[in-house]
């Protein structure tokens, strides 16, 4: 079992409010430590830690790719999409989601579906756990439920081809923000587990705001742009992939009311672990028992 990482466990803004509370000055260590790793007139830093995918201790690289510009002009690595070990090469992202996924009791038999497949995620899910399927919203007219020429899997999100709870475990990592329908998605997510299975799941949050920020909406079969477009890295499109929300703390409602039986974020920062970054968190949603 890999060193044990340690989360807070939120389901509303209320509970994030008292949980800000609780850490009192330790939000702007953290905040400090983070601002400490790479000067500014570098470009990439090595950082030491301890990796709890390859379980032993490691040089993890910085740099200032995808860089986050703050109010003051000044910039941040962008420690969620980099801080990336030396031995797997997975970032931050990456690796909290396998060391969570095992702290949940994942196991080589769990049935496991991933929103994605040519990612090193996806790659490093694979040597763990043997009946994992993965997918991409492929554009090439490949049929839902079939792969293309390369071995990849075409799923619509809206519309899954699987069976009625064939999961234990779902996992859909910075998906649901470019699906326009995102309460259907949810809802074939819920049709997909079985009762008792877990979706973990990450998107763009607005951690103060309630309410999703909306972003572009679908209107008569067209994309109506409400704020600035916004567009993420697509490993398929160079163009990349249009968001069309960030979500506020009404997703632990939706998920609920989607069908799960609960759900919350669960916050995580470790510098031993160079899992960092600000507000990092997994949303776990169970469903019901039958």
């Amino acid at each position: 079992m890999a060193e044990g990482l340690w989360t807070a466990k939120v389901a509303s803004l209320a509970e994030f409010s008292a949980y800000f509370d609780h850490l009192g000055g330790a939000v702007q260590a953290r905040f400090e430590h983070e601002k400490g790793l790479l000067a500014p007139d570098l470009v990439s830093a090595q950082v030491a830690g301890h990796c709890g995918v390859c379980r032993r201790d490691s040089q993890f690289l910085l740099d200032r790719y995808f860089g986050i510009e703050l109010a003051d002009g000044t910039s941040l690595p962008n420690f969620r999409e980099r801080l990336e070990c030396g031995f797997c090469g997975l970032n931050t992202r990456m690796r909290a989601a396998l060391q969570f996924l095992e702290e949940q009791e994942a196991t080589a038999e769990s049935r496991i579906y991933a929103t994605e497949q040519m990612s090193k995620l996806f790659a490093a899910l694979q040597a763990r756990y043997p009946d994992l399927t993965g997918s991409e919203y492929l554009r090439d007219g490949t049929a839902p439920g079939r792969t293309n020429a390369a071995g990849i899997r075409h799923e619509d999100g809206t519309a899954l081809t699987f069976a009625d709870g064939s999961f234990d475990y779902i996992l859909s990592f910075d998906v649901l923000e470019h699906i326009p329908d995102y309460m259907t998605a949810l809802r074939e997510i819920v049709r997909c587990l079985r009762p008792g299975g877990k979706l973990l799941l990450t998107v763009p949050f607005a951690i103060e705001e309630q309410a999703h920020v909306e972003r572009a909406r679908i209107e008569n079969g067209e994309i109506v742009h409400i704020l600035p477009p916004e567009y993420h890295g697509d490993i398929l499109d160079d163009g990349g992939a249009l968001c069309f929300r960030h979500f506020g703390w009404d997703i632990c409602e939706d998920l609920v009311a989607a069908g799960f039986a609960s759900s919350a974020l669960h916050f995580y920062w470790s510098k031993r672990l160079a899992l960092m970054g600000g507000w990092q968190f997994l949303i776990v949603a169970v469903k019901g028992a039958a």
